[in-house]
């Protein structure tokens, strides 16, 4: 124990030793208006676990609150019980103003008798919670007895900051996580750089990690209440998973709510090179159904619901319908681009056009066509389509209509559908989709 003390007491003054913490672990609650992150250091330390010294809380403050009173706020310390304050008792705060995009941050120290690795993660936690701050880049951190002198003085960026001491445990390895968005419509990834000796365990450590929550503001765990994983096991590509009875109980109220549940599972086991496909089973029997989502063959990764939407690149937030093997259709909202000028109804019948089939949805077309003019006016699109694009016999042709029908109502300015295929209109009347026409949660909506 003396030699790990002596040991890191030697590194921290040229490394930092900062653990990038995970985000509040309450029970999600009203959505947060100002939300701001304070790192404090952990009750129980562990210099092995990525988030096991210093974790960040959320707070929700005033958002005309000074620098000063945010970080008196601070001083105060943690609310929650696994986390404690980092300064001692012998350390105030003087004052704390921006210069640029640096942060100063002035302290008073009646003594200086602890220890140098209690003052280096001290400073950690306050740097970090002043780069958390919008345009923050550096935290100037000066400390000085009550009679003036200069006790301590510090500048800490990003980069002068180590995550955690990979050492302890032998190589890091670097995983990718998907949680929600704020919206509850799309995932987002989140880098994880943990230390790893088995690479066996890597299956287990993403679940771990996803039935916890996100490190980063704006994410929450896509996971119902309670779940957790029983046992997990590889073989030839494909991972199978036992969760316990709550995965199944608690699932989402909404489709799209349930198919972020199942894709936050799928879409981050699958980033592991051993894994290609997932199949869920809850309490030991196999899940072939979700509630309104198919679960009887694998699942695999599915990009189109991942965020965030870069509206620079033309990026925006669209609905897909797609049909069952028994032809209802779920919707589906997805990352949608607009390229070279296309116009978003187009972009969104391409997304439409080129899908394939999978996790539990088939694909309307086969052969990826391209439509030959879009056009909305007054809430009517007109979709002309090249002779012997629809399937020709049914019920495949009905679902192609159907689809097509609904992908583009989903747009908020669009009402009803004129399809032509060949310059020949396929029906008389405006396509207006139908309730009929949905599973029960898209017909519900």
């Amino acid at each position: 124990m003396k030699r790990i003390c002596l040991l890191l007491i030697l590194l921290l003054p040229a490394a930092l030793l900062l653990f990038s913490g995970c985000g509040d672990r309450d029970a999600p609650g009203a959505p947060m208006t100002h939300p701001v992150s304070f790192y404090y250091r952990t009750a129980v330390t562990d210099f092995a676990a990525e988030d096991g010294v210093i974790r960040a809380e959320l707070r929700d403050l005033n958002p005309g609150l000074s620098l000063k009173e945010l970080f008196e706020i601070y001083f105060q310390g943690p609310e929650r019980e696994d986390l404690t304050a980092p300064f001692a008792k012998d350390c105030s705060l003087s004052d704390v103003y921006r210069s640029g995009n640096r942060l100063e941050i002035r302290l008073t120290r009646s003594a200086l008798s602890t220890a140098a690795f209690d003052h280096s993660l001290s400073y950690a936690c306050i740097a970090r919670t002043g780069l958390a701050l919008e345009g923050v880049a550096s935290v100037h951190i000066y400390v000085r007895t009550p009679g003036g002198a200069k006790a301590d003085e510090i500048t800490l960026t990003e980069s002068s900051l180590l995550l955690y001491d990979g050492g302890l445990t032998g190589e890091n390895t670097e995983l990718t996580l998907y949680f929600s968005d704020e919206t509850g419509e799309l995932l987002v990834s989140e880098k994880r750089s943990l230390p790893l000796t088995d690479s066996r365990e890597l299956p287990e450590l993403v679940l771990d990690l996803l039935e916890q929550a996100p490190q980063s503001v704006g994410l929450r765990s896509a996971l119902p209440p309670g779940a957790r994983h029983l046992d997990v096991n590889v073989e030839n590509g494909l991972c199978t998973v036992d969760f316990n009875a709550d995965f199944f109980t608690n699932r989402p109220e909404s489709e799209q709510g349930e198919l972020l549940t199942l894709l936050s599972v799928v879409n981050s086991l699958c980033e592991l090179k051993e894994v290609d496909r997932v199949k869920l089973f809850v309490a030991g029997s196999e899940l072939s159904q979700y509630r309104w989502l198919d679960l009887s063959e694998p699942w695999i990764r599915d990009s189109a619901v991942v965020g965030p939407i870069r509206q620079e690149l033309g990026e925006f937030a669209a609905v897909l319908c797609l049909p069952d093997p028994g032809g209802a259709l779920h919707r589906v909202t997805i990352r949608c681009r607009a390229r070279g000028g296309d116009t978003r109804e187009t972009a969104l019948l391409q997304a439409l056009f080129t899908r394939t089939e999978r996790n539990g949805l088939t694909a309307p077309f086969a052969d990826r066509p391209v439509p030959l003019s879009v056009r909305t006016e007054r809430g009517v699109c007109t979709v002309e389509l090249a002779a012997n694009t629809l399937p020709a016999e049914e019920p495949a042709r009905s679902r192609a209509i159907r689809s097509v029908s609904a992908t583009l109502a989903a747009m908020p300015e669009i009402r009803t559908v004129v399809l032509l295929e060949g310059g020949q209109r396929i029906d008389d009347r405006l396509l207006v989709p139908e309730p009929s026409w949905f599973c029960t949660d898209a017909a519900g909506r």
